[in-house]
């Protein structure tokens, strides 16, 4: 026990003198400050642009471009292997980017999807970063292939949380010559958020994406080590003068109407009405309304079989909860690491789902979104109907964030759960700090406490978290305390009662003299957890070894040790497992190949210890994309459990097939097979887009007893939606 104990303190020192080793070093990397100022001009033109992706208007042949793209994959700091120029221009109403992506074999351009919010790493492409507020930290980004598909995100505090749930008006056309392929966009002002001043500053970057050659390029270079939105290394945008953004009010009604029937049960119709409201009150906050709120439309969750003792983690899929999210996010850390979901305070599944995952009704709700001078401000408040057995219930959550120094900020956070039932509250109040230095250091912490009826005392719970990251070297240490009795209800926390202890250390060198290999990336964690009384409850040591491939494939191979320490006996699979300490030792290989291919797919095996027995699996993946219009691929996962009270075998089957007719009509089938639910599941979806952010929707659900024949739960749903335009 001895050399358990002390395995954890001392890779946390290495980690530290590693963070510090790097200091001195940090210059030596070209790109780890700005590289380079670059600017922009857009001009003004009273000429009409017709949109057809020919930028044969004479105010385009005026227009100074912005070029030299420089690459960040694979060699960064080179000049892009194609020429690319992108021009501006702006109205009264909307600004115009005319871009040329030429090509020297335009007949090898990748696209693989029309769909709305496409799959950018597998399609070649170009993007618009805008950072309308000039403050190297939010923007907006608009992204296009050269298909005419569209996606476009909103991005808070430099790219740690990227919403493609954003959604707002804007047109592209693109044509495909010869020469490469051009497109022409226009996005209205009133889509935008920016001040109010009679000349304009605004941070902007252009990213080209050469699929076939796995190449990324930026007109103002960004580091590999940061994420594409990273506006504080974006160039600038002059010229645009005596514009406005517009009140931008929008009403959109809904109609929805629902045929369903339970087993057992005749078929019940029901038929509802519903209203969203969007309003920008100033030039920088806005308001956004719900009544009678229905997300029938939604996307059923990819089913998966839980093998832990902790609750699983399923993402948010609701449009009204996903826009603007990133304000409410609370000391958020790493993007992808395991930081990301041992702690939300607040996590929006929560509001409109029972105990048991089963749909509430939504009655209203409010959001209250945007920045005033160095703030960001998000308030939120949504009310349920009371539904047998869930009581009516008011949530409430209030963010404060205050930009500080250059790329730092501080924040507050009060969520409050309120049910109709005298005495029935939860409350969470909560600060944070999130500190960046020399770009590459990043330190974030928070402290918080939670207030609930019944619970003797509402523990603390904190974090400190720093990162180092280059692009050859990426370190971090991480330190969470949550005590036994912090209760946060509206959120995600699989454990409490925890002092949590992570480093990690990984290295990532490129072997130019090996022409298929992209990057190596060894790296090592730690996760090293005790109760609040010091004792060791969890240590989790992750070796691995990867390596990219340059056409965009990856090979993995990993161990993982691990030590669980279990005071009471709990259930897997129906199987009981004794209370008691357990080592376990366990080996993973995983190959991934291009996914941009006609044909792609995935294989991962693992073996090894499992609690007092062992266990295998697998996961298998394939995708098949003979155009660009249609997509059909299917998952598997097979594990197979060999414990002392007995063996058991899961199996868990999904396949997606997707077709779109063009960029406004789509129609999908994802069908799921589970073979602990023993159910068969069927979604199907119909989506035409019959005018900007207005849609027609039908939506057959069906699950499906594989063991019993005629139980089956199903619904067709149909809705429909008409947004207007008011200002």
């Amino acid at each position: 026990m001895t050399v358990q104990t002390g395995v954890g303190p001392l890779l946390h020192r290495l980690t530290f003198v590693v963070l510090l080793g790097c200091l001195p070093v940090a210059g030596q990397d070209p790109f780890d400050g700005k590289p380079q100022d670059r600017e922009i001009f857009a001009r003004p033109t009273n000429m009409p642009i017709e949109l057809d992706g020919v930028l044969d208007e004479p105010a385009w042949a005026e227009a100074e471009p912005a070029t030299d793209f420089i690459q960040r994959e694979p060699f960064q700091g080179e000049p892009a292997t194609e020429k690319t120029e992108v021009r501006i221009l702006y109205d009264d109403k909307a600004i115009y980017f005319g871009i040329s992506a030429f090509e020297s074999e335009p007949d090898k351009v990748i696209i693989n999807s029309l769909r709305e919010d496409f799959t950018i790493r597998e399609n070649d492409g170009v993007s618009v970063y805008l950072d309308t507020f000039n403050d190297d930290r939010n923007a907006f980004g608009f992204y296009i292939n050269p298909a005419g598909a569209k996606r476009d995100v909103q991005s808070v505090d430099q790219g740690r949380n990227e919403n493609p749930a954003w959604e707002t008006v804007w047109d592209v056309k693109t044509k495909i010559t010869e020469e490469g392929w051009f497109a022409e966009i226009r996005i209205p002002f009133k889509s935008l958020r920016f001040s109010e001043s009679r000349v304009q500053t605004w941070g902007i970057n252009f990213q080209r994406r050469i699929r076939r050659r796995s190449e990324q390029s930026f007109w103002a270079p960004i580091p590999r080590s940061f994420a594409s939105f990273n506006v504080s290394f974006a160039g600038t945008l002059r010229g645009v003068e005596d514009v406005h953004p517009g009140q931008n009010f929008k009403v959109k009604p809904f109609l929805t109407s629902q045929f369903r029937k339970f087993s057992g049960d005749d078929f019940d119709t029901l038929v509802d009405l519903g209203l969203d409201l969007k309003y920008s009150l100033t030039s920088g906050l806005t308001l956004d309304a719900t009544l009678n709120t229905d997300f029938s439309q939604v996307e059923v969750d990819e089913q998966r079989i839980n093998l832990t003792r902790f609750s699983l983690f399923f993402p948010e899929k609701r449009d009204f909860f996903l826009e603007n999210s990133g304000i409410f996010l609370f000391a958020q850390t790493d993007r992808s690491g395991p930081s990301t979901r041992d702690f939300i305070p607040f996590f929006s599944r929560r509001i409109g789902l029972s105990s048991g995952g089963q749909p509430v009704p939504v009655l209203a709700g409010a959001r209250f979104t945007g920045r005033v001078g160095e703030y960001s401000l998000g308030l939120f408040n949504m009310q349920t109907r009371e539904s047998d057995p869930e009581p009516a219930h008011n949530f409430t959550v209030l963010r404060l964030k205050r930009n500080i120094l250059a790329q730092s900020e501080l924040g507050t956070l009060f969520i409050n759960r309120q049910s109709d039932q005298s005495g029935d509250y939860n409350r969470t109040f909560g600060v944070d700090a999130s500190f960046r230095f020399w770009q590459n250091l990043r330190i974030t912490s928070f402290l918080a406490t939670t207030r609930t009826p019944g619970f003797e005392t509402g523990d603390m719970a904190g974090r400190t978290w720093v990162e180092w990251k280059t692009n050859l070297w990426e370190a971090r240490t991480d330190y969470l305390d949550i005590g036994e009795n912090f209760n946060a209800e509206v959120g995600f926390i699989p454990r409490r009662d925890i002092r949590k202890s992570t480093s990690f250390l990984g290295l990532r060198p490129r072997p130019r003299s090996i022409s298929w290999i992209r990057e190596f990336f060894p790296n090592a964690q730690l996760q090293y957890i005790t109760d609040q009384e010091g004792r060791l409850v969890t240590r989790i040591t992750d070796l691995k070894f990867q390596i990219s491939l340059a056409d965009g494939g990856s090979f993995q191979v990993g161990r993982t040790l691990r030590f669980e320490r279990e005071d009471e006996q709990f259930s897997i699979g129906g199987l009981e497992i004794a209370s008691g300490d357990y080592n376990f030792d366990r080996w993973f290989t995983e190959f991934r190949s291009d996914t941009s291919d006609r044909v792609s797919g995935s294989v991962r095996y693992e073996t090894g210890d499992f609690w007092d027995g062992t266990s295998k699996g697998v996961r298998l993946s394939l995708s098949f994309k003979p155009n660009y219009k249609f997509t059909a691929s299917a998952r598997f996962q097979w594990d197979d459990l060999k414990l002392q009270q007995g063996n058991f075998t899961t199996r868990l089957i999904n396949t997606r097939l997707e077709y779109a007719f063009n960029t406004q009509i789509f129609l999908s089938a994802f069908i799921q097979y589970n073979s602990e639910r023993r159910q068969v599941s069927s979604n199907l979806r119909f989506n035409l887009i019959h005018r900007p952010l207005s849609d027609i929707f039908i939506v057959y659900n069906e699950e499906r007893d594989s063991f019993q024949a005629g139980e089956t739960d199903k619904s067709l749903t149909f809705k429909y939606t008409h947004m207007f335009d008011m200002f």
